[in-house]
C-alpha cells in the first residue's frame, strides 16, 4: 500500500503511522483499503488533512483540520467521492487552498485523477 502513495507536505516522510497517529487509528483501520494520496499541513496554530483513498470500485476522501492541539482523534470520517467532483473541487472551488493562495497539493492530486481516469476509473 504504501510504495503507491503519495505522502505529501508534513507526512511526506511520516507514511501510514503518521495517518495513524494523526487519526489515533488503530492498525485495523487502514485494512482493506488502497491509500492513494494523503496531505497534512500546518502553520503555528492549526494544521488541515486530505486523505483520499480507493476501497473496491469506490473513491473515500477524509477532510480534518485542528487547532493547536495537534489531535485530529475522531476525525476520520470517509466520504465517498467521485472524480468529476474532486475535479471540479480543484478547478472552481477551494480544494487543497490556503488563506495564503497556495494549492499544496493540487498537482499531485490533478496527475492523480487523470492517471486514475486513463486506467478507466470512473
Amino acid at each position: 500500500m504504501e510504495s503507491q502513495t503519495q505522502f505529501l507536505n508534513d507526512w511526506e516522510d511520516g507514511g501510514v503511522e503518521a495517518i495513524k497517529r494523526a487519526f489515533s487509528l488503530s492498525d485495523n483501520s487502514l485494512a482493506g483499503i488502497d491509500l492513494l494520496l494523503a496531505s497534512y499541513s500546518r502553520d503555528a496554530f492549526c494544521g488541515e488533512a486530505f486523505v483520499l483513498f480507493r476501497q473496491g470500485m469506490a473513491l473515500y476522501e477524509v477532510n480534518a483540520s485542528h487547532d493547536s492541539s495537534d489531535c485530529m482523534a475522531g476525525q476520520w470520517e470517509p466520504e465517498e467521492t467521485l472524480l468529476m467532483a474532486l475535479e471540479f473541487r480543484l478547478e472552481r472551488g477551494r480544494l487543497g487552498l490556503r488563506t495564503d493562495g497556495k494549492n499544496l497539493f493540487a498537482d499531485e492530486l490533478r496527475f492523480l485523477l487523470a492517471e486514475l481516469k486513463a486506467n478507466g476509473f470512473s
